[in-house]
């Protein structure tokens, strides 16, 4: 069986914030927003107007801390006891997933309104979720996805670029997970179209995310950027829109959620994991030379960690190492799709050998940089 999820109505739009009142209207009357502090100041001059005008009640309730299912319970008797009927997601990922589940949980429709564009979580049918440590503790499959997704290039655009990174990192790995499971599960019509889809955001990102990236522009206009931002919302969330049940192996987010044990990660953003997770994933398969290099250029001209360092990790290599092997879950039967081994022995060497070649290329760099420096400050 085939099933499909996807929001109903997905806006991308200039200023459509201002005119969100009309589309809002038709879904609710009284709404309970739940937003993150600083998504709430970027979204507070447009949406709320649009609603007062439109004659909207609403309640905003802030979001701090991680989608647990406690949080989710206190979200849901919130709606409850304010009789709302309809809820609002403002923010970046933990925000739209909690909001998400609170409102299958109190059977209301949601609406989606991404302020930063570092996941596809403003589009999919998944709340990913958390204990009070910052742990991953698994996923929430939702029935369904939002019933509308309003985003604003221009504040998309003008979140800090930190974000934008991580979401080019967290998509760049669609195609990359899903492509490596088909030598052993090529019959399956929904992995199929998972790798396609995960394919033509991959080109998009290679053609245009390092100028994306380093552009100052904060009006996000032009169609480069869309185009990034569609990527990382839309062709990554319908990356997981079909399903049939059967297996992938999610090497890169496996390696997120350990990662996610060790309390010194907590301060690194999802996408930052999974790409570090991504750089482990090509040692495992096997890649070298020329390969290895090209990804480690691309995660460093984006600020992706490319060292278990630059993820916050002080400790001894090899028993962080071996503590994120040991911690990699995959789906049970999943690893059998693979063309290559995953014990925890052959991760442990993977993610030191990612570690090395990561320490080495920015060493090699900071030595360009200070070499051309030098030759700058001579010539004058």
């Amino acid at each position: 069986m085939i099933t499909v999820k996807a929001p109903t109505v997905y806006v991308h739009e200039a200023n459509i914030l201002e005119q969100s009142g009309p589309r809002i209207a038709q879904l609710g009357q009284h709404v309970l927003i739940i937003a993150g502090e600083s998504a709430l100041e970027a979204v507070k001059p447009y949406l709320l107007p649009s609603l007062e005008e439109h004659k909207i009640k609403f309640h905003v309730q802030l979001f701090h801390g991680e989608v647990t299912t406690s949080q989710i319970d206190t979200f849901t008797q919130q709606a409850f006891d304010l009789d709302v009927d309809l809820i609002i997601g403002v923010g970046g990922g933990k925000v739209l997933d909690l909001s998400k589940a609170v409102a299958e949980q109190a059977q209301l429709s949601i609406v989606t309104v991404p302020t930063i564009a570092a996941t596809c979580a403003a589009w999919s049918a998944l709340t990913v979720l958390y204990d009070e440590q910052g742990q991953s503790a698994g996923y929430r499959p939702l029935r369904r996805s939002p019933d509308l997704v309003l985003a604003d290039p221009h504040i998309l655009a003008s979140a800090p670029r930190r974000y934008l990174a991580a979401g080019i990192g967290d998509t760049l790995v669609k195609w990359h997970e899903f492509a490596v499971n088909l030598s052993g599960n090529s019959t399956s019509l929904t992995l199929r179209n998972s790798v396609s889809t995960a394919k033509l955001a991959l080109d998009i990102l290679e053609a245009h995310a390092i100028d994306v990236y380093e552009s100052t522009d904060t009006t996000g206009s032009t169609p480069q950027f869309r185009d990034v931002a569609d990527a990382i919302i839309v062709l990554a969330g319908l990356v997981g829109s079909i399903s049939d049940g059967s297996l992938h192996a999610a090497i890169a987010h496996g390696l997120h959620d350990s990662l996610t044990k060790l309390p010194e990660t907590h301060a690194s953003l999802h996408g930052e994991k999974v790409a570090f997770g991504l750089f482990t994933q090509w040692i495992l398969e096997g890649k070298t030379g020329d390969e290895l290099q090209e990804l480690t250029t691309l995660l460093h001209k984006l600020n992706l960690p490319i060292t278990l360092a630059q993820l916050g990790i002080q400790q001894q290599p090899q028993e962080a190492a071996a503590h994120i092997a040991a911690g990699l879950q995959l789906r049970e039967g999943s690893a059998a799709h693979l063309s290559f081994g995953v014990s925890t022995a052959q991760v442990t060497e993977a993610i030191l050998q990612a570690d090395r070649i990561g320490q080495t290329f920015i060493e090699s760099s900071q030595s360009s940089e200070s070499s051309t420096y030098t030759k700058e400050v001579s010539s004058l």
